[in-house]
């Protein structure tokens, strides 16, 4: 009686300690506090017809799917003068949300050629509702919320940029 009485308590001892594969695990809470840094890969600028600059940016770039995917996620600002651009496989119909983001964006969807083809404006934090482009675009520029509007960023403009 006496060992069966240690065979089930023994189990539930062992559980209040976590064991070391336990200890090495980052908490799902801790990954989810540690905000991605900016990084300055390239600079852009929106210009007029006259080649007068509109507004310029430093950049990090999502170049691939990996980074695509993280994007903006869990930053907690956007640096004055920064943007992130994502370069896509192909110029299509794009179409980005805002999962995990806590900040409002102004995404921004281009054509090959720079133009600007449309601005999803202050896209709501943490929605996972589609905010599609208007036409094919190749890169996606997400600048803080309301900065499209107060720099007089519109579809026609030529967005400019290159990598350092």
């Amino acid at each position: 009686m006496l060992l069966a009485l240690i065979g089930l308590i023994l189990p539930s001892v062992g559980s209040w300690f976590p064991s070391e594969a336990d200890s090495r695990k980052p908490k799902s809470a801790e990954i989810q506090t540690m905000e991605p840094q900016f990084t300055e890969e390239g600079v852009g600028a929106f210009v007029d017809q006259n080649d007068d600059t509109i507004a310029s940016f430093r950049l990090e770039l999502a170049e691939n799917a990996a980074e695509t995917a993280q994007g903006m996620m869990y930053r907690r600002s956007v640096p004055d003068g920064s943007g992130m651009l994502f370069i896509m496989a192909e110029e299509r119909p794009q179409s980005f949300w805002m999962r995990n983001t806590y900040v409002p964006l102004d995404i921004i969807y281009l054509k090959a050629d720079g133009a600007v083809v449309s601005i999803q404006a202050n896209a709501q934090p943490m929605s996972d509702m589609p905010l599609p482009s208007d036409g094919p675009a190749k890169y996606v520029l997400e600048i803080a919320g309301g900065r499209a509007a107060q720099f007089g960023i519109k579809p026609g403009l030529k967005w400019l940029w290159k990598q350092n």
